[in-house]
């Protein structure tokens, strides 16, 4: 029988439990320190309380698990490192993967970047032949998105969760009357107790939909009110019609019908993005989408050459209709640009040793939301965090992860990977298909939207960061303030102390953040004047970072701003050395966004100079 796993417990003499990972219809798993190995590892328990399956199947199962995935050994396969029974605890201990699931990449109605979608397909294709190879002609039954792990350090996918996988040639274990599997991607075979490796390959068909659509097949047919399941290219527009019979091939009802092979289907899927013809030809010109990026500064432009006015999409400079929605390209009546202008710098100081601060600065247009397109910017400051007493701690690593991070997550939500569409082949769709194809786009309320899409990326952050010091016993931590600039809006997302300042010439500067610092709590409390927290020790000890806890609070904020007014994110190194009233001054002496970021770099170093200094000013 299992029961309940208290930190520093420990299972068969070596592994101590640390923190319990997940609990499902099978197990419990924790993170375990292997005492032998000294390394970090995952632990998998039977779990018979979660269960309401008789305990000789449930433990003839786990027993199966561990067997089986045992004598599996590839790159794509979670590995079972040991097994083997404690009293009345049945274990298998397998790596502990950190990078996350691939259910946590995504997101409701919104597909991912098709060469990202072909390329772990690839690895799950591997995956699942090299199951079925097998000598006991293996079927997993169970492939899913959350059974889909992350490798953090290639970003290899890896299948895991053998607790109800069997063997063709042995007697199944599965109570009469049961269907093992998750509802929404199990074979219609397997409902009936008669899975077999094709369906395997049905529900990697229905993960491949649900990647290129945002959508499970049942809710592509509700919210589309069809008859039939709508193809991925109509719910997709980055995906060319030919990839429509391949991916519905694979969830054929009927299973001889669908492809053999893992490989087979992953190889059907590359013919069909490869084709070649006048549609492959890419549209996004090299000075279309630049990216530069130094040691502590990342900055992006995302502009599709002649862009469409009412769904944003790029288009080949000759065209004279939009190839995705067929709207003149000659009105630009409906396109929206809110004009400003961007600066930034990142200085060492004087004193310091390395740079931990990192920039990002991302303009470009926002093809993913309720249209006409507008422009947007994206910035946001990150600060390293020293460990005890100054020493070097990853700071630099930690910013950069942090900003990286950002990146990774926010374009692709707001506005289609330029690179995976100059890269994706796109067949000519017949006059039918365009009519009926729709951009899979924001609903809902935009200003909620975006408010929760820098709260998830910030938490992203924090977790990336969180366990890169599990993965290697570091003690890296970082500030992060995000700042996205849509339609007159200012959204940002704060933790740490760097600050985000708003300036107008008829209202002067006011700070639109909170520092999570010591000597800022002591000021909310009055224990502290605030002209002493600046020069006070407890103004670097911080409350609140990414990194330390897997979990995090953020600080979010919306603002509206107007024209003529300016905005600075900046990191301590600035507002430890210039106060408020210095910052403003330098704001009024220049139009020119990059001329004040240089006056304000100069200045906190003219100071002493003792930290890093970075800021970034956008002149609306």
């Amino acid at each position: 029988m299992c029961r309940c796993l208290l930190p520093e417990t420990v299972v068969a003499g070596r592994y101590r439990v640390e923190t319990l990972i997940g609990m499902g219809g099978m197990g419990a798993v924790y993170r375990v320190s292997d005492t032998f190995e000294v390394q970090q590892i995952a632990l998998k328990v039977l779990s018979l309380t979660l269960s309401t399956m008789d305990a000789d199947v449930a433990v003839e199962r786990f027993r199966r698990e561990a067997r089986y995935a045992h004598q599996l050994q590839h790159p794509n396969i979670v590995q079972v490192l040991n097994f083997g029974q404690d009293g009345e605890l049945l274990y298998i201990t397998m790596p502990l993967i950190t990078g996350g699931t691939l259910k946590a990449l995504m997101k409701p109605e919104h597909p991912l970047p098709t060469l990202e979608v072909e390329r772990f397909l690839a690895d799950l294709a591997a995956a699942i032949d090299a199951i079925h190879a097998h000598p006991q002609q293996i079927v997993h039954r169970d492939i899913k998105p959350s059974n889909l792990l992350i490798n953090p350090d290639d970003g290899r996918l890896m299948v895991a969760d053998f607790g109800i996988a069997r063997a063709m040639q042995e007697k199944p274990l599965t109570q009469r009357g049961w269907a093992l599997g998750t509802e929404n991607y199990i074979a219609p075979e397997q409902e009936h107790g008669k899975a077999e490796p094709a369906s395997d390959i049905y529900s990697m068909g229905v993960v491949a939909y649900q990647l290129f659509t945002g959508l499970l097949p049942y809710q592509a047919v509700v919210r589309n009110r069809a008859r039939g399941l709508p193809p991925p290219s109509v719910l997709n527009l980055a995906l060319p019609p030919s990839v429509d019979p391949v991916v519905l091939r694979a969830i054929e009802t009927e299973p001889q019908k669908r492809f053999q092979t893992g490989a087979e289907f992953t190889q059907a899927l590359h013919d069909a993005l490869t084709i070649d013809n006048i549609w492959a030809e890419p549209t996004i010109s090299d000075a279309s989408m630049t990216t530069t990026s130094n040691a502590n500064v990342i900055v992006r432009a995302i502009i599709p050459e002649n862009p469409c006015a009412l769904c944003g999409r790029e288009n080949r400079s000759s065209s004279r209709y939009c190839r995705h929605c067929g709207h003149t390209l000659s009105d630009t009546s409906l396109m929206s640009a809110d004009p400003y202008q961007v600066g930034y710098l990142s200085d060492i100081g004087h004193k310091a040793q390395d740079n931990e601060d990192m920039l990002l600065v991302v303009q470009g247009l926002a093809v993913n939301l309720p249209p006409p397109p507008h422009s947007f910017g994206l910035f946001a400051v990150a600060d390293g965090v020293r460990g005890k007493h100054g020493n070097a701690a990853g700071g630099h690593e930690a910013s950069r992860l942090a900003v990286e991070t950002v990146a990774d997550i926010l374009l692709p939500l707001i506005s289609t990977s330029a690179t995976a569409a100059s890269q994706t082949s796109h067949p000519s769709p017949s006059p039918s298909q365009q009519s009926t194809r729709t951009v899979i786009r924001v609903q809902q309320n935009v200003e909620a939207t975006l408010e929760q899409w820098l709260r998830d990326t910030m938490r992203q952050a924090n977790q990336v960061i969180y366990h890169c010091n599990a993965d290697y016993d570091t003690n890296m931590g970082s500030t992060l303030t995000i700042a996205l600039l849509y339609q007159q809006h200012l959204y940002i997302a704060n933790v740490g102390d760097s600050r985000a300042y708003y300036y107008h010439p008829q209202h002067g500067l006011r700070c639109l953040t909170k520092d999570h610092t010591l000597a800022a709590s002591l000021v909310e409390a009055g224990l502290l004047r605030p002209e002493e927290a600046t020069t006070s020790p407890k103004r670097h000890q911080l409350y609140r970072q990414l990194g330390q806890n897997y979990s995090i609070t953020i600080d979010h904020y919306q603002y509206p701003v107007e024209p003529g007014a300016s905005i600075v994110l900046c990191t301590d190194g600035l507002w430890h050395t210039l106060p408020a009233t210095r910052i403003e001054e330098l704001l009024q002496k220049s139009e020119d966004p990059q001329h004040v970021a240089t006056l304000l770099i100069e200045a906190a170093n003219a100071t002493g100079g003792e930290g890093n200094v970075s800021a970034i000013v956008i002149r609306l």
